[in-house]
């Protein structure tokens, strides 16, 4: 009965593979015609305007929503002294922007909230993978003002910022107007935001990787859009600003020393500004001189000691640094400072994972989890850790709501799938896999393990199918599959993953 279940099951995986392999060819395909892959994507990008203390419209930008709520991602440059802004829909409607929700200058991004009707406000992809060079990209923006302008390039040269993560260089023509917007593959996945073009450069056009929005941490108020810039011109002088920006241009560009520069008079002219401290101490990380940043990063946060993105950066380097107890200690602060802060909570667990404190991680997880029961990310590590404990049951009670959740995550099909082998349970493992693969054709994990599987029930021909799939996704795997197909000697060890 068994064999026959395998056996049904198997074709089945086939039929999913041959169903998955043609529409990512069709995909392949009808990339192609950028008009399908862009237009979805233009109903989430908007122009942003903004507007003067005496309603003078003063700058272009753009923006893309990423969320139903209004929530829009822009550059801090594009609303740097905004007194009022106002975005433009792909149809021509116009909206205000009423709050800032999150801002930091040095990684150029703002999150703001537009005042639009939650069926107007459609959110973008984000890519789950980054790009890398020579990747195809699309941006969307309004260059000198034109609204949904389209430009294609390739990403030819992929840069590691220190403080932002990865900048990408893009071909694709960037002007004036432009910045804020998305840059994205061909999947119509979001994967950067447009930064800056270097003025003097030819095709020196920048992109911060997606990724960096997870860093930005929301105000725990928001705050109108006038009372921001009012603030900010309180404590943050016009030349301190100038010199903050320029500074960030040449970080993201990789020149720290010059940059170094920039940041330090800024400091000197208005040493009460973090956002001054943040680009020096970024400087310091690029040219690998950790007591100089760490010491700028405790500068910024002597200047505005509640301010949890100075304390979470602080953090975050730590973590880098392996300095796993002083980044505990800052997470702890920022948590104090914004208690609903589920991103500082996820990576406390992952550090306390590090450190091998069981209890605390477990303890965190399910602090996060009372403030969004439905946070994947947690719902799966914390099933991952059960296993790692032993709990198989409580494991699988977990994986299985976050796939219920995002049912086309293939890593968390194949955490159940390696579950239910823990658990001696070949039929459900084997469907485990097949879902896998079937959000993710190049899953090689869940193709090793399948094989393994097959292999087991005595099905070399299916277990050396998987082989010929696994050959061309990650050649290690596969010779250690084939060994296990034709062994040299029985090994008595468990060979899945």
């Amino acid at each position: 009965m068994l064999r026959q279940i395998t056996t049904l099951l198997a074709l089945g995986i086939a039929t999913v593979l041959v169903y998955a392999c043609s529409g990512t060819m069709l995909s392949a395909r009808s990339s192609g015609n950028l008009r399908a892959v862009v237009t979805p994507l233009q109903q989430s990008v908007v122009t942003v305007a903004v507007f003067d203390m005496d309603g003078d419209l003063t700058k272009i930008g753009s923006g893309f929503f990423i969320d139903d709520q209004g929530t829009l991602v822009t550059n801090f440059h594009v609303l740097d002294g905004a007194y009022k802004a106002v975005v433009k829909t792909a149809d021509g409607e116009k909206y205000p922007i009423s709050t800032v929700i999150a801002q930091n200058q040095l990684f150029d991004l703002m999150k703001v909230r537009v005042e639009i009707p939650p069926e107007r406000s459609i959110p973008v992809v984000m890519a789950a993978k980054e790009p890398t060079i020579a990747d195809r990209v699309v941006v969307i923006g309004s260059p000198m003002g034109f609204d949904q302008t389209i430009s294609e390039g390739i990403i030819s040269a992929i840069r590691e910022h220190p403080a932002n993560g990865k900048i990408f260089q893009v071909t694709a023509p960037i002007s004036t107007g432009s910045s804020g917007g998305p840059a994205m593959n061909l999947n119509g996945e979001v994967v950067g935001i447009v930064t800056f073009q270097a003025a003097k450069g030819q095709n020196l056009n920048f992109a911060i990787s997606v990724k960096v929005l997870q860093l930005l941490i929301d105000e725990p108020n928001e705050v109108p859009i006038a009372e921001w810039t009012l603030q900010k011109s309180g404590h943050d002088p016009r030349l301190a600003a100038s010199l903050c920006s320029r500074g960030a241009q040449l970080s993201i560009r990789g020149k720290y020393e010059a940059a170094l520069d920039y940041f330090q008079k800024a400091t000197e002219i208005n040493p009460d500004d973090p956002g001054a401290w943040h680009g020096l101490g970024s400087c310091y990380i690029g040219l690998n001189q950790p007591d100089d940043a760490i010491a700028a990063y405790h500068q910024s946060i002597d200047a505005d000691p509640d301010n949890a993105n100075t304390h979470f950066l602080l953090a975050m380097y730590h973590k880098a640094l392996e300095q796993y107890p002083d980044a505990v200690d800052s997470l702890l602060r920022v948590i104090r400072i914004d208690p609903e802060n589920v991103q500082a909570r996820v990576e406390l667990a992952g550090i306390y994972g590090e450190l091998d404190q069981k209890g605390n991680q477990i303890e965190t997880f399910e602090k996060i989890l009372e403030l969004r029961p439905d946070h994947v990310p947690t719902l799966h590590l914390m099933g991952t850790t059960a296993r790692g404990l032993g709990h198989y049951d409580e494991a699988l009670d977990l994986l299985l709501k976050a796939s219920s959740i995002e049912p086309d995550n293939a890593q968390i099909h194949f955490d159940i799938g390696v579950t239910y082998r823990l658990k001696r349970l070949p039929e459900d493992e084997l469907q485990a896999y097949a879902r896998s693969i079937a959000a993710d054709p190049r899953m090689a994990a869940s193709h090793y393990n399948l094989g393994v599987l097959f292999l087991e029930q005595g099905n070399r021909k299916l277990a050396l199918d998987q082989y010929e799939i696994i050959k061309n996704l990650d050649a290690e795997a596969a010779t250690r599959l084939f060994e296990q197909i034709y062994p040299a000697a029985l090994d008595e060890t468990d060979p899945a993953l």
